[in-house]
């Protein structure tokens, strides 16, 4: 049996905790280093008699994990999701249709990255992706219901601030964000050179992979109930997507408005995972639930002077730093990552062959309302 020759499918449950049948339909997936890991809880039978020899364990719960990595790729089409969407949707996010309205200058802008705006004629609301400042020609958005139309004022629910549309809204692609409720559990099999395993009730977590040079990774993580280990042939017929991953480079990060140099950069959801037990089920747990998440990561650019940009003001005070980052130059293949609240939490003095960088950790904030301290779109 080969390592290379293995494929990974994923689908969405009807009904969480019950295993969905798997096609070729659902292993769509390139992936790199799959791997499946059964941690099985052991009862250790040690009662007191006269020999210390072991009588043996009975397995009890079989919980299962999965990880692997994959390459981020457009479908090719910026309004249809890429074929990982079904795994991101089991990590926490949701898709959602991109659209925007051409304005003209922005009166006591700008719009926030989260807040609701609301046509003053139409009384179509939208739900604003990326702060959108005076000089913008277009604001950027998902819909909450109804919709804008030319001609009209539109006002910011948080900002208070106004334009006037000068066009009929426009699709523009799909927006990714994390939710707080509603996530989806999946079926995943792990078909091996003629062995299928297969995992039920799975849901996990993701991290960003940003180097220079290469394209973005994405490491997942799952945690789910084991659901068999059969002999299976591999999948036959699949239609894989035929994108290209673009390359990290001509990325344009901005941190706040600072074009700031560096190799690496990381974002990790970092959701945390509970173990739903279930005295009824055989393998004793319907699934697993996403209770919490912290977005978090890193990043390390080449240090400069105070007036350039001054990361430890910053650092000092808590300030929030917008980032802004665009992988990719072709249509439905490029994406744009998007944090309105960065906050930096420590600053390393390293450096990189001589050259000195501010190696920084940092925490993705939310509003108060929350989910919107991160999101990214396929344009």
């Amino acid at each position: 049996m080969l390592v290379r020759k293995r494929q990974l499918a994923a689908k969405i449950e009807v009904a969480e905790g019950t295993a969905e049948a798997l096609t070729a339909a659902e292993a769509k997936f390139l992936v790199y280093s799959p791997k499946v890991s059964h941690d099985i809880e052991m009862f250790t039978r040690d009662p007191v008699r006269s020999s210390f020899s072991g009588m043996g364990k009975v397995a009890g719960k079989r919980p299962a994990g999965l990880s692997f990595r994959l390459e981020l790729r457009g479908s090719g089409t910026k309004t249809t999701d890429p074929a990982w969407i079904t795994l991101l949707k089991g990590c926490g996010f949701e898709s959602n249709a991109l659209k925007s309205a051409a304005i003209g200058a922005i009166t006591g802008g700008p719009f926030q990255h989260g807040e609701t705006i609301t046509g003053g004629t139409s009384g179509g609301k939208g739900r604003v992706i990326f702060n959108t400042v005076t000089g913008a020609s277009k604001v950027y958005y998902v819909v909450i219901s109804g919709a804008l139309q030319s001609g009209e004022v539109i006002t910011g629910g948080t900002s208070s601030a106004t334009a006037t549309t000068s066009g009929a809204p426009v699709t523009e692609g799909q927006e990714y964000r994390p939710i707080s409720s509603g996530v989806s559990s999946l079926t995943l099999g792990s078909y091996e050179d003629g062995v299928l395993k297969l995992i039920k009730g799975a849901r996990g977590s993701v991290k960003f992979n940003f180097k220079t040079g290469e394209p973005v990774m994405l490491d997942f993580n799952f945690q789910g109930v084991e659901a068999g280990i059969t002999d299976t042939a591999l999948l036959t017929a699949i239609a894989h997507e035929t994108q290209k991953p673009p390359a990290l480079l001509s990325a344009t990060l901005l941190l706040d408005a600072y074009s700031a140099r560096m190799g690496e950069l990381n974002i990790d959801v970092n959701n945390a995972l509970a173990a739903r037990d279930d005295i009824n089920d055989s393998r004793g747990l319907l699934s697993y639930q996403i209770t919490d998440r912290n977005i978090s990561g890193g990043f390390n650019p080449e240090m400069v002077t105070v007036a350039t940009y001054d990361f430890y003001t910053k650092f000092f005070g808590s300030t929030d730093i917008t980032l802004a980052l665009n992988v990719g130059a072709t249509t439905g293949n490029m994406f744009k990552f998007y944090s309105p609240r960065l906050q930096l939490t420590k600053i390393d003095d390293e450096d990189r062959e001589g050259l000195a960088l501010a190696k920084c950790s940092f925490d993705l904030n939310g509003s108060v309302n929350g989910d919107d301290e991160f999101s990214f779109v396929q344009l």
